[in-house]
């Protein structure tokens, strides 16, 4: 009969015990860290294919912001998203549907999914800050216990 032997299992097992340990104030920091470079992925993305609204002096991409990091029940969230509205004649337009008719476009105007290929095309930078963040802690929290 074969034996199995893993080495540094029970190293492994206790790391991702702690990481189902990680304090919200860490993920929020690492969910903030993350929206903020998502942020300038979809301005970089939405610049590159041309996402604009003709009909206003304010470049839509200069609304992208990002909501304050909220506790769910796998961890948190933070979305990004787009602030503010327009006024044109007597209609208001929030600007995140300006950004849904670019995104998803409209009869008469191509879809410019600049949205949806930021998260593609920079998901890895985006991840990369709360990996660091999350990781950092996890080094100080195992070093330390």
């Amino acid at each position: 009969m074969a034996n199995v032997t893993i080495e540094g299992f029970s190293t492994l097992d206790a790391m991702f015990k702690k990481l189902g340990d990680v304090p919200f104030d860490v993920t929020a920091e690492a969910l903030d860290a993350m929206a903020e470079v998502g942020e300038e992925a979809v301005r970089r993305t939405g610049r590159a294919m041309g996402v604009r609204d003709p009909e206003s002096s304010v470049h839509i991409l200069d609304k992208v912001t990002h909501t304050k990091p909220k506790k769910s029940e796998d961890g948190g969230y933070s979305y990004v998203t787009f602030s503010g509205s327009r006024r044109r004649g007597n209609t208001t337009t929030r600007n995140s549907e300006i950004a849904f008719i670019n995104e998803y476009g409209k009869r008469g105007q191509a879809a410019r999914p600049f949205i949806r290929q930021a998260g593609e095309q920079f998901g890895d930078e985006i991840a990369k800050p709360g990996e660091k963040i999350v990781g950092d802690w996890m080094e100080k929290t195992f070093n330390n216990g």
